[in-house]
């Protein structure tokens, strides 16, 4: 769903004093959305999911992303496919980055749990987009109904 807004927030960067403008009434609070965020390696596109999504929940157990410790952050970072748009890996330690310089604007999920949600950014909370789930991004093995990561010897398991 594409929501459009009348004032959208606009962050300038401390770099080069570019306004990077998302088209959101606010900056998001996933606590209050019970939702988990991830900017890509580029800084320019942001996965978002359901704290309550069960596959989420399969991989890293019943815990909201913003209090994940380092092994369950490493077990989804392990299970998701890269940004299809080529932005790279979702990681837990990537900012938000300005759109001209890719200076950080914005800290990573475990310092903020504010978030910004890029043009063409990936949002599957089901709240949002009905019949979503993290599911679409994950690159995985069932296992016994479980989550594991690809083989660790399989290049092509790893951009």
């Amino acid at each position: 769903m594409k929501r459009e807004v009348t004032k959208p927030v606009v962050v300038k960067c401390t770099n080069c004093g570019f306004d990077n403008v998302f088209n959101q009434p606010h900056p998001y609070h996933a606590g209050f959305g019970n939702q988990g965020f991830l900017y890509n390696e580029k800084g320019n596109r942001t996965l978002v999911w359901s704290s309550f999504d069960p596959d989420y929940e399969r991989v890293a157990g019943n815990n909201h992303p913003w209090v994940l410790g380092p092994e369950n952050k490493k077990k989804l970072e392990a299970v998701l496919q890269p940004d299809p748009n080529g932005g790279g890996r979702w990681l837990f330690d990537n900012p938000a980055r300005c759109l001209k310089c890719g200076n950080p604007i914005s800290a990573p999920i475990g310092s903020n749990i504010y978030y910004l949600e890029y043009d063409g950014s990936i949002n599957l909370d089901p709240i949002d987009n009905k019949g979503r789930g993290l599911k679409e991004m994950m690159r995985v093995e069932p296992a016994g109904g479980a989550y594991v990561s690809p083989a660790a010897g399989d290049p092509s398991a790893h951009p």
